[in-house]
């Protein structure tokens, strides 16, 4: 629903005005000794050490679900997922709330000997589940390599290896089909992914899910330039929007549609400038489904470049 709302406004604004990726995932650090069943380094950097195979483990984030059902793993509590996406094996498990919005009193009280977080969404727990005694891996999974990394992680957790690396190499050859089929072009796409809020609209990066994908497209993000460090996004402005002209724009949101369109009325559209760009003029805005671009695809990061690549070659098959 979120996703047509805004796709009909972009649409508004363009009929009004014109009649794996980049970065590597960091190699987790595992050793297996005498003493531990397993220890890794996790994404808050974390040596985390498992004496013995976990038997009951929590997942914090629902995109963690449908990777441990694919590798034969189990949970005892999961997280609730708007999206629906729960693994048959997975639907009555006890709900521990919202990965933004977690009852550490369930998850603790479900005396788990493993908790599976993700970071900067769980940080603020890790305390409190060791003080309980409970291990915890922080994972940070944007990028296909991350994803990837995540999967063969979890196949260590749960000693499904040979099923983790079935799962990547899948993962790998779905993708690959699919850049397959795009057609040769003498220069590539030039594009910017506009990220919209309530408050503020930025653009992305590589270290983004749809940067990501664009980047296995072979598309050239100009706007990427903006952002420093390890920034994953940063304020942007109709000016810089202007000056790098793209060939296309997508736009991923999170928060009410109503104030997000009155965001980007008040930035872009009501700017007189906005029927020069080219992508408005070719009709070349896409808004990206929050399912695939804005939360951690899994093991649907196949679905997102092909949702991507057909959305800018309609005739792709």
């Amino acid at each position: 629903m979120k996703a047509r709302i805004l796709a009909c406004f972009v649409a508004g604004l363009v009929l009004a005005f014109s009649g794996g990726c980049g970065q590597k995932a960091a190699a987790p650090t595992n050793v297996k000794t005498e003493a531990s069943f397993l220890e890794l380094q996790d994404a808050a950097g974390r040596t985390v050490v498992l004496p013995k195979p976990p038997q009951r483990v929590v997942a914090l984030s629902p995109s963690y679900l449908e990777i441990i059902d694919a590798i034969g793993g189990s949970l005892v509590g999961r997280p609730a997922s708007p999206n629906g996406r729960i693994p048959e094996s997975m639907a009555k498990l006890p709900e521990v709330g919202l990965t933004y919005n977690i009852n550490m009193e369930t998850v603790v009280g479900l005396k788990p000997d493993l908790v599976l977080a993700g970071k900067n969404q769980h940080d603020k727990f890790v305390k409190l589940l060791e003080t309980n005694n409970i291990p915890t891996i922080e994972f940070n999974a944007k990028t296909l390599a991350e994803v990837k990394a995540l999967v063969l992680d979890l196949g260590r957790v749960y000693s499904k290896q040979k099923a983790a690396k079935k799962l990547c190499d899948k993962l790998d050859s779905d993708i690959a089909a699919i850049k397959a089929k795009l057609p040769k072009e003498d220069k590539p796409k030039r594009i910017v992914i506009m990220f919209a809020t309530a408050s503020s609209v930025s653009v992305a990066n590589s270290k983004s899910v749809a940067g990501c994908v664009s980047d296995m497209l072979g598309f050239e993000n100009v706007a990427a330039k903006a952002l420093q460090g390890h920034s994953e996004k940063t304020p942007y402005s109709m000016e810089a929007l202007l000056e790098q002209n793209p060939d296309l724009i997508f736009i991923t949101s999170m928060g009410k549609p109503k104030k997000i369109e009155e965001r980007l009325r008040k930035d872009f559209r009501d700017n007189p400038a906005w029927n020069s760009l080219k992508a408005v003029q070719e009709k070349k805005i896409f808004v990206l489904p929050e399912n695939l671009f804005l939360l951690n695809p899994g093991i649907h990061y196949p679905e997102a470049v092909a949702y991507m690549a057909q959305k800018v070659y309609p005739d792709l098959k």
